[in-house]
């Protein structure tokens, strides 16, 4: 059995599940010496056919996805509880979940060095909660401020990590069980994605050492069309090619695209409107 665990979740939409495909093929391109195993959690296992020898497909079924969006019917939940079965499974290894919409840019063996007893990894840190000023936050915590956990206030003193990577070790796993608590209590009423992210990087926060991965992980949530076009481009190229010669293009030609330009007014609500099918499992959402 491999010694540290890579987990990917691809549903509900064909890009997702081709970001997915990029983002393993950066795995095997770049984990080096590491006994690694890729999982792919996902609805859609024709997509990963390219590298069916190389990864390990976990089917989601529809019914399967319902009991993971679990009693909020949140999409959120559903890679914690992934990760939590995952975890299940390999109840002794450490694992490192990664959104869909990330890739690797350079070799990340020392990445899972950062995962003990003591220290777990998240993407990158974001901002102090209490502190940010932008008006999503405001909203944030207003609505959070009502709600109760466990006979409790939530606590919103703690820093917001994008969770876009989320890096365990056993003995943090227990914690999956609470925060997916904290979801199912809030996501009835509040379905916004920060839920999730702040319920990962509070536990997380509160229990470990924080550090991130992002010198070796590139997340493009807020430019995931722009990436998409390169990215298909370059995997319909692969299929013809063996695949240790598309690894090599791959560490050898990174994908840089220009800095994101924020969207603001009509411009931002039409081109919302037209992808607007692709943002459910982003990584982030509106306000």
């Amino acid at each position: 059995m491999a010694s540290v665990h890579l987990l990917y979740l691809a549903c509900d939409t064909r890009d997702v599940a081709v970001q997915a495909l990029y983002a393993a093929y950066s795995a095997l391109a770049y984990k080096g010496p590491l006994d690694l195993a890729v999982h792919i959690c996902t609805d859609q296992p024709q997509i990963f056919q390219p590298l069916a020898d190389q990864l390990q497909i976990h089917e989601l079924t529809a019914e399967k996805g319902r009991i993971l969006r679990g009693p909020g019917n949140y999409p959120y939940r559903l890679k914690i509880a992934a990760l939590a079965e995952m975890a299940s499974e390999v109840s002794d290894q450490r694992i490192l979940f990664a959104d869909s919409d990330t890739f690797f840019f350079a070799g990340f063996s020392s990445l899972f060095q950062r995962i003990d007893g003591r220290n777990a990894v998240l993407h990158r840190k974001e901002y102090s909660v209490p502190q940010n000023p932008t008006r999503q936050l405001q909203r944030f915590r207003e609505r959070m401020g009502k709600f109760r956990f466990r006979g409790n206030a939530i606590d919103l003193s703690g820093d917001m990590w994008n969770s876009g990577a989320i890096g365990l070790h056993p003995s943090q796993f227990h914690l999956l069980t609470t925060i997916l608590a904290f979801i199912d209590a809030i996501s009835p009423q509040y379905k916004k994605q920060l839920v999730e992210q702040y319920a990962v990087s509070y536990y997380l926060q509160k229990n470990a050492t924080l550090h991130p991965c992002d010198d070796f992980l590139f997340h493009y949530w807020s430019q995931k069309r722009e990436y998409q076009q390169v990215i298909e481009a370059r995997l319909e190229r692969w299929r013809s090619m063996p695949p240790e010669a598309a690894l090599e293009e791959l560490r050898q030609n990174r994908i840089v695209l220009p800095p994101f330009a924020p969207r603001h007014g009509l411009l931002r609500r039409l081109s919302d409107r037209v992808f607007g099918s692709d943002e459910v499992l982003a990584g982030k959402s509106s306000d």
